[in-house]
């Protein structure tokens, strides 16, 4: 009979715990479906724009390097190149300051006990997320029926690379994101810091072997400048880096992840609070 009683304690658990991650599913879905009506159902151009920022970037970039020299940065086409810098970015910058503002923009959904913070996160992340790689996928498609010849190398390598971006903007994002409703001024502190030096010190429109050793070395800290090493080196058959580092942008990318699910669950409840 005890034998009996513990197998039936045993199901009880195991169904009590598919029950709850049902309804986190449910939640999360919801609250994409309402994050994605507030960002883009209220605008015409909506998600429209996500689709010409990072066109009018590339556009921008192009003509400028354009004009400086008439070779192809490591004997990669222009157009592309400057694609698969500033989009990939975009998984990392546009993810961690979406979820920055998560928790104070959803403060009235957490009257309802199934609404979580944790949930508010990541659902903002996740279409972020989505968005992104549908804008990736669509690019590619356009420079292509531009005339643009596109075989991929490495494609699973390119959805790693994204991948560790999009990591690497989840912890930030989660991070900063815990730490707002206390500290509201962090969201400037982040843009200086985070913002635009990141930009031009990533590697979005330069390659590591473009740049002197002596500031190469320092720029190499970054782990975004390694993936995006990474992420060309996959995508096209004329580079190979000497630079990136899978390991090293492994290691940031699941440190930052971790650090920011601690951060949040020891500052949660203070978040809350902070509203």
């Amino acid at each position: 009979m005890a034998n009996i009683d513990v197998s039936s304690s045993r199901k009880i658990h195991a169904s009590d715990v598919l029950e709850a991650l049902s309804t986190q599913v449910r939640v999360i879905h919801a609250l994409i479906l309402r994050e994605t009506k507030t960002r883009y159902g209220q605008h015409k151009l909506g998600f429209l724009w996500a689709i010409l920022e990072p066109i009018i970037m590339v556009a921008l970039f192009v003509a400028i390097f354009a004009g400086m020299r008439n070779d192809s940065p490591g004997g990669m086409p222009l157009v592309p190149f400057m694609l698969i810098g500033i989009v990939p970015f975009a998984f990392f910058r546009d993810v961690m300051n979406q979820l920055q503002g998560a928790i104070v923009s959803n403060k009235t959904l957490f009257a309802f006990p199934q609404v979580t913070t944790f949930d508010v996160i990541l659902a903002r992340g996740l279409l972020e997320i989505l968005i992104t790689f549908g804008v990736f996928g669509f690019l590619l498609s356009m420079i292509h029926l531009a005339g643009y010849s596109i075989n991929v190398q490495r494609p699973l390598e390119v959805l790693a690379g994204c991948g560790l971006l999009a990591m690497l903007g989840l912890g930030a994002g989660f991070t900063f994101a815990s730490i707002s409703p206390i500290l509201p001024s962090l969201r400037q502190i982040t843009s200086a810091f985070l913002g635009r030096p990141l930009f031009l010190a990533s590697g979005l429109f330069f390659t590591a072997d473009s740049i002197p050793s002596e500031i190469r070395q320092y720029l190499l800290y970054n782990p975004i400048m390694h993936i995006l090493e990474l992420i060309r080196g996959a995508f096209f058959f004329e580079f190979e880096t000497s630079h990136g580092s899978w390991h090293y942008a492994i290691a940031w990318s699941v440190g930052a992840l971790a650090t920011g699910l601690i951060t949040h669950q020891a500052l949660r409840k203070k978040a809350i609070v902070g509203l």
